[in-house]
């Protein structure tokens, strides 16, 4: 033993290894090092630790067989022992094995160094926002009790709450949250504190109003939430005239008892917009009310509430603003919640939120509901400057910002929209839309361990919802018949839901099970939002068509009209249909709109390159930047899919489109047409995963079928015992 570890040392083995250990372990921390800089692949750094660890065993083994001699590289063997110069290369090594050890000494202390002030920088951060937070200037106004001898006058004391709130949003650097989350609260006998804390404030604003016939009783108090000490009080007994004076009185003792504790900067309190009957303003709080319910039935009870409070004050602009509103959401979209065709549901609005800027250009809610009728018509960059007005006068409400987030991601801002999402999420952490939209940012991002608490929120606040998303999830990660199980168990928890329900229609529809997805579409007057992802055409162009007849001034369903002739084999009406709904939009978005594949596929189809390319270039840059952004949906990959087979990057084009088959339940015949046009049926990588796309959907289907069948199965869709016991067939 001691004569082979003295063979050992003299033969440099031990020197050699330690040398390369060495020098693997500096290579090792140059590439921990340049991998983010140099973007290079995640697996890098592993890649490298792998391959110094092989090649230890190979190195020492040479240094064994092998000796550096002045004539040359020769075998150990061939070297005879008084000519061997092993000690002149091991001084050799040992000078070698210095060097590099100061090197890596060096970088050590240099990555210390970097590691100490890269702390010392956070800490400062994080010492400069607990500064910031710990001093700033925040207040929830809870809503107000109604004391009043009928319940039904719950609505008035509910609007003064929100009159109230709005009014104190308006103050700069005062942080208020949303009426959303503070009235999540309501009828809850919870602790101040414990509401404070679930809405991050310093401060609540909480009271009572009492009506009865022309008179009202306000009462009021400012709490500082950790101490529970009353920082302001007061009653007020007027006549029910006086209900604006109320508010404002009330306005201004807040801010001054804030700039006493605070130190809030600010020259005057706002001003609550005043009505010269008071029954009007009784009628359009009651409207308000019924509009923020978001029901059909609600919105059209709001009309004549409206109306009624605009005869006794036609220049209301508030609600101008709010009737406005409610004729909007009357159209039959994907964002409202009634049946009008949109032109209809905008000459209603458009004149009274018109009329609403005209008495008052500075109005929040009228500036956001003009750039949601805006966006209705895809006019998007019209829309921005509204939403942003808006949002500087009255940064609480987050409906706007949800708005604004959606036409910020419909112009490629993908950024810019989930950081507003962000801020919304902020300020409004207990809303539903506020928590719907911002779940869908990040599940399109996979961003799951951000999601979940964020998920976890929305469920216990609404149940259905919570679960039609945990169903999306699941369809991501390649599970989708637990994925469409969820919204059929979430129609039991709310059978009047109509998302949750035409959710549950889609996955059954693409997932195979047509019929039953018929059966359970809420939307039986529009089925092209159902069947539009199929291969009936003639069926796919029938239903577009009498879509636009009901509605021709509604951009959608021109959109859809011209698909839907291109897909029939139409294709110069299509290519027609498709110019006209491209002209209507605007200057951003009409290069990136989706609608230039139509264009680009024909100039493919007619061999014109530099035509094709100028169509896609645009759109495959929006992809790109959402992709940058994190986003990583089916759609977004199918697109990218196909536009890589354009520009001849098949490879690329392949890992896109197993991306895209992987996380979704695209319908097997709609990939089967796809490949059909791309050329992709006759290559063979592209040919295997059309086949274990195949084989997932069949089983999936299969899967969801047994449930249904089983004991467990679903209100929603109970197949038929013929169903349950014949096996699934091509989708």
């Amino acid at each position: 033993m001691g004569q082979l570890l003295q063979e050992l040392k003299r033969r440099n083995v031990v020197r050699v290894g330690v040398a390369y250990v060495v020098v693997a372990w500096l290579v090792i921390q140059v590439i921990e090092t340049v991998s983010d800089p140099l973007g290079l692949p995640d697996w890098t750094e592993a890649f490298f630790i792998v391959l110094m660890l092989a090649g230890l065993p190979v190195i020492l083994l040479f240094s064994w067989a092998f000796e550096l001699t002045p004539e040359g590289l020769k075998k150990t063997e061939d070297v005879e022992i008084d000519k061997s110069v092993t000690d002149v290369t091991g001084k050799k090594l040992n000078y070698t094995i210095i060097v590099v050890l100061a090197l890596a000494l060096g970088y050590f202390l240099w990555e210390r160094q970097g590691l100490v002030e890269q702390a010392e920088q956070t800490a400062t951060e994080q010492a400069a926002e607990v500064t910031e937070t710990s001093g700033e200037a925040s207040i929830a106004v809870l809503p107000f009790v109604n004391m009043s001898a009928d319940p039904e006058q719950e609505y008035f004391s509910d609007g003064i709450s929100e009159e109230l709130l709005n009014l104190l949003a308006k103050i700069p650097d005062l942080r208020v949250p949303a009426r959303t989350s503070s009235f999540q609260f309501k009828g809850q006998n919870l602790d101040i504190s414990e509401v404070a804390e679930q809405l991050n404030v310093k401060h609540v604003l909480e009271g009572s109003v009492r009506k009865a016939d022309v008179r009202v009783r306000v009462t009021a108090q400012l709490i500082e939430a950790e101490t529970g000490y009353h920082l302001w009080s007061d009653t007020y007994d007027r006549e029910l005239d006086d209900i604006f004076a109320i508010q404002d009185e009330i306005s201004a003792a807040i801010v001054t008892a804030l700039s006493d504790t605070l130190g809030l900067q600010v020259e005057a309190a706002p001003h609550v917009s005043t009505v010269t009957n008071p029954e009007a303003y009784n009628l359009f709080l009651l409207a308000q009310h019924q509009v923020k319910e978001r029901t059909k039935t609600d919105l059209e009870s709001a009309i004549p509430n409206y109306e009624r409070a605009l005869e006794l004050d036609p220049n209301y602009a508030p609600a101008h603003a709010g009737i406005g509103l409610a004729w909007y959401l009357l159209a039959a979209t994907d964002g409202t919640y009634g049946t009008l065709p949109l032109d209809e549901s905008l000459s209603k609005a458009m004149p009274h939120i018109e009329k609403a800027l005209h008495l008052d250009g500075e109005m929040p809610e009228a500036l956001g509901v003009m750039g949601l009728t805006l966006d209705a018509r895809e006019r998007y960059e019209e829309a921005i400057p509204y939403y942003e007005k808006a949002l500087q006068l009255n940064p609480s409400l987050t409906d706007v910002r949800n708005w604004y987030s959606q036409s910020l991601s419909d112009l490629g801002r993908a950024d810019e929209a989930l950081a507003q999402m962000e801020r919304a999420y902020e300020i409004d952490p207990l809303s539903v839309l506020t928590l719907n939209n911002y779940t869908n940012e990040l599940m399109l991002r996979r961003r799951f361990d951000a999601m979940e608490p964020v998920l976890d929120r929305l469920t216990q606040i609404d149940p259905a919802r919570g679960a039609s998303f945990k169903g999306f999830v699941l369809i991501t990660q390649g599970r989708a018949a637990e994925g469409v199980a969820q919204p059929l168990q979430a129609i039991e928890l709310d059978p009047d839901n109509l998302r949750i329900r035409s959710q549950a229609a889609w996955g059954l529809w693409n997932l195979g099970h047509k019929e039953a997805g018929e059966s359970v579409w809420p939307f039986p007057d529009n089925l092209l939002d159902l069947v539009g992802f199929g291969t009936d055409f003639e069926y796919i162009l029938a239903l577009a068509q009498e879509n636009h007849s009901k509605d021709p001034d509604n951009p959608n369903a021109l959109e859809q009209l011209a698909w839907a002739h291109w897909e029939a084999g139409n294709r110069e009406e299509g290519l027609r249909l498709a110019n006209q709904y491209l002209d209507s939009l605007g200057e951003t978005r009409r290069p990136i709109d989706g609608s230039n594949m139509m264009l680009a596929l024909d100039a493919m189809d007619r061999g014109d390159e530099e035509a094709m390319l100028a169509r896609i270039g645009p759109i495959e840059k929006r992809f790109d930047e959402q992709i940058a952004s994190g986003v990583d949906f089916f759609w977004v990959h199918v697109m990218k899919a196909m536009i890589l087979e354009m520009r001849g990057k098949s490879q690329l084009a392949l890992d896109h489109l197993e991306k895209a088959t992987t996380r979704s339940v695209m319908p097997v015949e709609r990939l089967a047409y796809v490949y059909e046009y791309m050329g992709w049926k006759d290559d063979p990588d592209f040919v295997v995963l059309q086949q274990r796309h195949r084989s997932y959907m069949l089983a999936e289907r299969s899967k969801l079928l047994d449930v249904a069948c089983g004991p467990d199965g679903f209100e929603a869709w109970q197949p038929s015992a013929a169903e349950c016991g014949k096996a699934p067939g091509p989708n």
